[in-house]
């Protein structure tokens, strides 16, 4: 039975996963330059160029989102996986970091990763691209092209509004003078005008990724702010549905076979507890 996404790899105990819609992708464009390769006479060349053109923007992604995981590992969250998709990738997170401080840093770690892939990419793939050898003129048109794929990458993250990293960051600045609510819903909002920019240019243009993208933001901005607005009103109700501290679990008796209560009013503590037996 075919799976929706296979593990490759796992990195600090997080696993990366690639998801079937990449798989797709990828073969979809491998095959495309199999044609075109096909009719100009160098079939391999295209197919192998499109290939690690790919692979290193995926890898590339992932390094990307693992920049996020390891600031939210010294936080204290707990990641559950990274997916990549033919969208770009996502960081599965138990909690993000509370503190606007501690969200701000989560934010731009990724796009910091990417502009250091980028500086070494664009002037690694210069130098290399210069040499007289056909074989390091190709690999350093390669190294140079990720190396602006990963400008692009982290410009388009930076956009100031979800559910990109932008959004994240404007959410922690503004959450200080606003409120976490309010900080979230203008992010949101930006986040859906974008999206609408981005399907409009979809369809007049014909790029139905584009308008895959745009989906995907818009759906994403709506379920921030949902779940923003469900935090919000658990707190007035006076939950919080946030764990207290980094890392915290629900306390576990020791003996799972034992059930303790108490009689109403529900009064905690060791003296107003009763155990219950099942002679009773």
């Amino acid at each position: 039975m075919l799976r929706s996404s296979y593990k490759v790899a796992t990195v600090w105990g997080i696993p990366i996963k690639i998801h079937m819609s990449l798989i797709l992708l990828l073969a979809f464009f491998c095959l495309s330059a199999l044609r075109t390769g096909i009719k100009e006479g160098n079939a391999l060349l295209h197919v192998a160029g499109v290939a690690l053109s790919l692979a290193g923007a995926f890898v590339s992604i992932a390094l990307h989102e693992l920049g996020h995981s390891y600031v939210a590992i010294k936080k204290g969250c707990r990641v559950r996986q990274i997916t990549l998709m033919f969208i770009g990738g996502a960081a599965q997170m138990e909690e993000i970091p509370r503190k606007p401080l501690d969200e701000f840093q989560m934010a731009v770690a990724g796009p910091l990763v990417s502009l250091a892939l980028g500086t070494v990419g664009f002037f690694g793939g210069r130098y290399l691209a210069f040499r007289e050898d056909s074989i390091f003129h190709l690999v350093g048109i390669l190294i140079w092209y990720l190396g602006m794929l990963n400008f692009f990458w982290a410009g388009f993250n930076l956009l100031p509004s979800f559910p990109m990293d932008g959004g994240r960051v404007l959410r922690a600045m503004l959450t200080p003078k606003l409120g976490r609510l309010r900080a979230t819903m203008i992010a949101a909002r930006l986040g859906k005008i974008l999206a609408v920019l981005f399907g409009i240019y979809g369809f007049a243009t014909h790029q139905w990724i584009l308008v895959a993208i745009a989906f995907f933001i818009f759906s994403a901005a709506g379920s921030e702010l949902r779940l923003v607005q469900l935090q919000e009103a658990a707190r007035q109700q006076g939950f919080d549905i946030w764990p207290p501290f980094p890392g915290y679990r629900p306390h576990q008796a020791e003996n799972d076979d034992e059930v303790r209560i108490s009689p109403p009013p529900y009064r905690t503590g060791p003296d107003s507890r009763s155990e219950i037996h099942p002679d009773q």
